[in-house]
């Protein structure tokens, strides 16, 4: 009986225990730091900002989500301070790939491995268009293969190591082209310009930035790399049975560091689903022609495979 007495107070003593230490709160219990690693203003920047107060709506805890611009070396300084970060959930980016794919691929030095990076979410992707300026003599895709044939194709380009001059080599490496590089260009739009005045015959450009000289009847789209296509008439890449160019995209992609525990990488990655679904930042994105299409962590994650792949097969020819 006594010792009956003695088990019940000692179990009455641990429940009191237990009742009385508060139970540790669950992810997030702080401010949630989202780095851009670009300057303000941009697409990347754009997207951020749009989409952190909803991320910080659809968290499980009232925390903010603060948004730090972190730019330099063309991304990659950014993308490092997160990597680094403790795995801890407090510490996002938001990732160009394959801009930040490109570097260690034609032998840069980079302090990350985008394959030991964990990814949360994809925001948005712009496709790429084979493009010519409306007063070629080139109308079809069929014809541009004729007069790649028996042509070197020259092309804009920003440089040996840059997103663009990568993409359209992976790109022209597909079709089994020969191409020629004329660089000197420092950014989309003058590659663009490049296009309508004919400097060159042919250019791959993004269809994002695209699209207005396209509707203004300067450029003509010959093959776009999303399916379906976007465009009355144009064919894709799919379509015509270039199965490897379907998804050459321009991610914009959400990471966090290394070995972020599953339950919290979940959380995050629930975060920004429900955040892109959400109709008040649909609108939003509609007005400022900012379109989202969501992918979650994994989904994100087997994107970065699928381009990596494909870019591994033309490294070599990346670094020319």
């Amino acid at each position: 009986m006594i010792a009956g007495l003695r088990l019940g107070a000692v179990a009455a003593a641990v429940a009191l225990a237990a009742f009385g230490t508060p139970a540790k709160a669950a992810y997030p219990e702080k401010d949630i730091t989202f780095v851009i690693p670009f300057s303000p203003g941009g697409g990347f920047d754009t997207y951020v900002r749009l989409i952190a107060p909803f991320v910080q709506k659809h968290l499980p805890n009232k925390v903010n989500v603060v948004i730090k611009n972190v730019p330099g070396a063309g991304g990659r300084k950014g993308l490092t301070e997160v990597y680094r970060a403790k795995p801890d959930g407090y510490n996002i980016v938001i990732v160009n790939v394959p801009g930040a794919m490109v570097p260690p691929l034609v032998g840069q030095s980079v302090q990350y491995d985008l394959e030991k990076i964990t990814w949360l979410a994809r925001l948005s992707f712009d496709s790429y268009l084979l493009t010519v300026p409306s007063k070629s003599p080139i109308k079809t895709f069929d014809e541009f293969k004729k007069f790649a044939a028996s042509n070197t194709v020259k092309v804009p380009s920003t440089g040996s190591g840059s997103t663009a001059h990568a993409m359209t080599k992976v790109f022209f490496g597909v079709l089994g082209i020969k191409g020629q590089m004329v660089t000197g260009y420092k950014g989309t739009k003058e590659m663009t310009l490049a296009v309508i005045r004919g400097d060159t015959p042919v250019g791959i450009l993004p269809s994002e930035s695209t699209r207005k000289y396209i509707e203004a009847g300067d450029i003509r789209a010959l093959l776009t790399t999303e399916d379906p296509s976007d465009y009355p008439g144009v064919p894709t890449a799919k379509g015509i049975g270039l199965a490897d160019l379907n998804g050459l995209f321009i991610h914009r992609l959400v990471a966090a560091p290394p070995g972020l525990p599953d339950p919290v990488r979940k959380v995050l990655s629930d975060a920004f689903t429900k955040a892109m679904a959400d109709p008040e930042l649909q609108a939003a994105a509609k007005k400022a022609n900012r379109p989202f299409a969501p992918l979650d962590g994994a989904q994100a994650e087997a994107a970065v495979n699928q381009q990596l792949k494909l870019y591994l097969r033309f490294k070599d020819d990346l670094k020319d």
